[in-house]
């Protein structure tokens, strides 16, 4: 405390005040370091085993992820046009547009809507699928999730021995808490490399599916964004053969979030889909 020894040096013959002075410092310097220490301690209360925490590290950590307003990025599937995503972090609302197109989704946390949707596929479910398949790391620490003990599996033509978690969600969590993923974490860099998932939404199922066959999502490349590693392209394969890639861009953890958004405009439509 650099003022408290300057008072100390200024009143240097009065021995007594000196004595005082010191004492109050050492009791204020332990409550200090008190709080200090009750900070990080809640700082490192990770859930899950420890390659959880682990691998968080490895992609830059919890805080600059968890204390950014917005996640922000551009997806692009194939060949179809690129498509922006903006999603407010603390309370996941989002919207998205596609370049080059009058077609606009919004997502208020409770309802969907879109403008010149042309296609059957739910905006309920894309709103928040790809910020699902990038954040992963983080989002295991959300509530509603359960984390396995680990495990050790391979992937097709990769002779790593992956550390594998199961990723689960407890009753009541989300739109489709019956999803799981499967965890593939890079014994060496600690990154997450792979998942396995399904998908249990159950306007994309068939009569009788109580789920999708289960998918195997590859990172293939990753990027850095404000000292966050995350994707920049990966591969889906279902039973060992391509079945989707996306390239991921333009990401920011400070795109305003546009408020107006969130108002539905006339012409909207509901989406109505069951999940």
């Amino acid at each position: 405390m650099p003022h408290t020894f300057t008072r100390i040096v200024l009143a240097i013959s009065a021995l007594v005040l000196f004595a005082g002075c010191g004492n109050k410092q050492e009791q204020q310097s332990q409550q200090d370091q008190g709080e200090t220490d009750a900070l990080v301690a809640e700082a490192v209360e990770f859930k899950g085993p420890p390659i959880i925490q682990d691998m968080i590290a490895a992609h830059g950590g919890m805080d600059a992820w968890k204390n950014a307003p917005t996640f922000s990025f551009t997806d692009q599937w194939g060949d179809n046009p690129p498509t922006t995503f903006v999603v407010e972090q603390g309370r996941r609302r989002a919207y998205f547009d596609i370049a080059g197109t009058d077609v606009a989704v919004a997502w208020d946390g409770e309802k969907a809507w879109s403008m010149n949707w042309p296609t059957q596929t739910p905006v309920r479910f894309l709103a928040l699928l790809n910020y699902y398949f990038i954040n992963i790391p983080w989002l295991t620490q959300d509530p509603g999730v359960v984390l396995g003990e680990p495990g050790a599996g391979t992937l097709p033509n990769d002779p790593t021995q992956y550390v594998t978690v199961m990723m689960t969600f407890q009753p009541g969590t989300g739109d489709t808490p019956d999803d799981y993923y499967r965890l593939y974490i890079d014994p060496q860099s600690k990154m997450l490399h792979a998942v396995d998932y399904i998908v249990t939404y159950r306007a994309l199922l068939d009569e009788g599916e109580k789920s999708t066959p289960e998918h195997c999502l590859i990172y293939d490349e990753m990027t850095t964004v404000d000292g966050l590693k995350v994707p920049a392209h990966f591969t889906i394969y279902e039973a060992g053969n391509v079945y989707a890639a996306c390239t991921l861009s333009n990401y920011s953890l400070s795109t305003p979030f546009d408020e107006a958004r969130m108002t539905m405009p006339e012409g909207a439509v509901i989406d109505t889909s069951t999940p």
